[in-house]
């Protein structure tokens, strides 16, 4: 069976969706015109939201303007099926159409076959007797090849041919085996995945047939089917979600750029375990998603049911939630899983939607009254459950807690400081409410608001706390609070408070401490003076335990350990011993993938580091974006602009400039409002170094430096919009908008709102200039 490559480079452009599957466009026109001399058929498959109908939609306005005569129709998404569905949507209107002359050459046998199943057809009559289904396939076949031969060609086109009854498959394979003897292009688009009686069972039987797999979209395309309000951070979680996917591609209202909710569930970092579990965000307004309207009320009843529960979800909970007894629930999910809107989680007996972002426009498409009603009932099943993590998201957000209640969001918390910083943060508030503060919970809400990259409310916190927390902490948890304490400081440039807090008596013994302090080391070298008392601070004992198979035994520890010694030896220029870190941390990375690698992401920014200064960037690329996308996933503020930055810089270095540029922006975005404000600079410096060379000056305008979004804001400058109506505007804040006024002056070497007014005026001139 023929196969036809879709592979997409640089030049899939960014001409939206159009331009998006001009490859596979130019396929079936190709085959089209090889109907001319054979009858041909086409396969076209691809998962939900691939792009299948708006292809076959482009193929059918190119053909008509051919002249071909065009039939096309789908397969029924709901309700009974009647014997030859898609068939008969497809031809029904045409043969009503068709002048007496064709059913004269048909023959009245074969006019009465036709009759049995096409409702144009009904003066003619049926055959007596029941419907002979082989006796209406050669029928049609006939008719098919009068049709084409009259119209000088035909394009017969079924959509949804996986819900296609058995007998409308049937023909299908018919015609394959027998192909018309006339000029006829006969295209279907299915899902992939066969259950049953399947198109995509179909066999090679001849030359003339060929499978069309739609590929999934790079990036750069789907970025320009973005709305230009969308944010980067928010773009790359939507792009992420989408995995490359044009029909899951959801736009989020808000996103990183607002530091007024970052506490709240559904505001702040558009991570995927705010849409996974408890109450989502909202992500795109008035729509079900994918195929969901196809459900059928079962369908419909257990995926809101599902999406209330929260990712992963077993069957029993859901039953309960839903109120429906157990084996319709399995039903219902079965259904969910033949329409791709739930997958099987792992070897259990869970599950989990086919994208985060599809359970929350199922979640805020479900009647806020049944929601009330069925969350009572979900949380009475996830007690029953014991499933602590899924529990606490709903009682996060319950009227009154009983002490069990409160035990429960104790143990999320201490549980899901890496995996859900800010829904910890929301636990522990409830507790303290109940309980009364505590040196643990000031601790963990600490750490937890410096893992989702609120460093500055979390240095207020130790600062309120410290006195009490080392008065009564002792051993391993006051190395804890100092490593972490340090680390806020960090993240927000004070680095003589976090060395002198590192430097304390009695902490040099510590692996974290000294790894925290070449880490602190290692971030210094973005500021040239910070190096004046040496040139790499030295681990010590920590190389030799690490060497020796210490200090541990979590490889998880011995894998940040030896990625920070691989960034250092590369700082310091020992590229041999940097080279032999970074194979030792090669060893220990098959060990470390997995939810356990959420409390050390920040090893892939230093190994990623390494492999960069080694002059390996494609290597580093592989790094830098394991760790962005896990710090997407579970919500890390804190690593998000120094991985991002890292990706911008490691597809500079491959030519990437597209790339380079999108990364770089998130950078710049995620370092202005997860308290790593002093990262912009570096990050603006990559993205200026990008469009420069990937314009080539050639645009002769001055405003071709700045992004998208910082154009759209100079625009809004230019027409006499304050800050606090431009962010009304763009639904972003003021500060926000202040950040990109403060780059854009950078950028373009102005101190003033009037300068920048009348560089945007200029460079509308420019234009009209070179248009005409």
């Amino acid at each position: 069976m023929p196969e036809a490559a879709t592979a997409f480079g640089a030049s899939a452009g960014t001409g939206g969706p159009s331009a998006s599957r001009s490859h596979e466009l130019d396929l079936l026109r190709r085959w089209l015109g090889l109907s001319r001399d054979s009858a041909q058929f086409v396969r076209v498959s691809g998962e939900p939201g691939a792009g299948k109908s708006h292809l076959l939609r482009r193929l059918m306005r190119s053909a008509r303007r051919d002249g071909w005569v065009v039939a096309a129709g789908r397969a029924p998404r709901t309700g009974a099926t009647r014997p030859f569905d898609a068939v008969v949507d497809a031809l029904d209107d045409l043969l009503a159409r068709a002048d007496g002359s064709l059913f004269e050459l048909l023959g009245a046998t074969a006019t009465r076959h036709l009759a049995s199943v096409f409702p144009a057809l009904s003066t003619y009559g049926p055959a007596p007797g029941p419907v002979d289904h082989y006796a209406v396939s050669r029928a049609v076949r006939a008719a098919l090849t009068h049709l084409a031969r009259e119209g000088g060609g035909l394009l017969l086109v079924v959509d949804d041919a996986h819900r296609a009854c058995p007998h409308a498959v049937e023909f299908l394979e018919h015609l394959v085996r027998h192909p018309p003897d006339a000029p006829v292009l006969t295209v279907l688009a299915h899902r992939p995945v066969p259950a049953g009686r399947h198109p995509a069972t179909l066999t090679d039987a001849s030359a003339d047939l060929h499978h069309l797999r739609l590929s999934r979209l790079p990036d750069g395309v789907l970025r320009s089917l973005l709305p230009a309000r969308v944010g980067p951070v928010a773009a790359a979680v939507a792009l992420r979600d989408a995995a490359g996917v044009p029909g899951l591609l959801a736009a989020p209202r808000g996103g990183a750029g607002s530091r007024s909710g970052d506490t709240a569930p559904g505001s702040g970092l558009y991570s995927v375990l705010e849409l996974a579990t408890g109450v989502p965000p909202v992500v795109a307004s008035g729509a079900r998603g994918p195929d969901l309207h196809c459900l059928s009320s079962l369908g419909w009843r257990t995926a809101c049911a599902a999406a209330l529960v929260g990712d992963p979800f077993l069957p029993e909970v859901v039953a309960e939630a839903a109120a429906l007894p157990l084996p319709d629930v399995l039903r219902g999910l079965d259904e969910l899983y033949t329409e791709g809107v739930v997958m099987p989680e792992g070897q259990g007996r869970r599950f989990r939607f086919v994208r985060p972002a599809l359970r929350a426009r199922v979640h805020h498409a479900s009647g806020a009254g049944w929601r009330h009603a069925a969350r009572d009932r979900a949380v009475a099943a996830l007690r029953t459950a014991g499933d602590t993590l899924a529990l606490a998201a709903h009682l996060v957000h319950a009227e009154e807690l009983t002490a069990d209640d409160v035990q429960v969001l104790a143990r999320a918390a201490r549980s899901g400081v890496f995996w859900q910083p800010v829904r910890t943060v929301l636990a522990l508030r409830r507790v303290v409410a109940v309980t009364g503060d505590a040196p643990e919970w000031s601790l963990l809400s600490a750490k937890a608001l410096v893992v989702a990259g609120r460093p500055d409310e979390a240095e207020r916190v130790h600062a309120r706390e410290w006195q009490r927390v080392t008065a009564v902490c002792t051993g391993a948890d006051v190395v804890d609070a100092v490593v972490w304490r340090a680390r806020a400081l960090r993240l927000l440039g004070r680095f003589a408070q976090a060395r002198e807090l590192l430097g304390a008596e009695g902490l040099s013994g510590s692996v974290a401490v000294r790894a925290e302090l070449l880490a602190l080391a290692l971030e210094q070298e973005q500021v040239p003076d910070a190096w004046s008392d040496g040139a790499v601070v030295d681990l010590g004992g920590a190389r030799d335990a690490v060497s020796e198979g210490r200090p541990d035994e979590d490889p998880c520890v011995r894998f940040h350990v030896t990625a920070l010694l691989a960034a250092a030896d590369a700082v310091a220029g020992r590229a041999a011993a940097a080279r032999a870190a970074v194979e030792r941390a090669d060893l220990l990375l098959g060990a470390v993938e997995g939810a356990r690698m959420a409390a050390w992401l920040e090893a892939y920014r230093w190994l990623g580091e390494a492999e960069l200064r080694l002059g390996r960037a494609r290597r580093a690329v592989v790094l830098f974006e394991r760790g962005f996308d896990a710090a997407l996933r579970f919500g890390q503020g804190h690593v998000l602009a120094p991985l991002a930055l890292g990706l911008g810089r490691a597809h500079l270095e491959n030519g990437e400039k597209n790339s380079a540029v999108f990364h770089s922006e998130i950078a710049a975005e995620a370092a202005g409002t997860f308290g790593r404000s002093w990262l912009v600079a570096a990050a603006d410096a990559i993205s200026l170094k990008a469009v420069r060379e990937l314009d080539g000056h050639s645009s002769g305008t001055p405003l071709s430096v700045i992004s998208d979004r910082e154009r759209e804001i100079a625009d809004l400058v230019g027409a006499g919009y304050t800050n606090q109506r431009i962010a009304a505007l763009l639904s972003i804040s003021t500060k926000t908008v202040e950040t990109h006024m403060s780059r854009i002056f950078k950028k373009l070497g102005l101190n003033s709102r009037a300068a920048l007014a009348h560089t945007i005026g200029r460079d509308s001139l420019h234009h009209c200039f070179h248009q005409r």
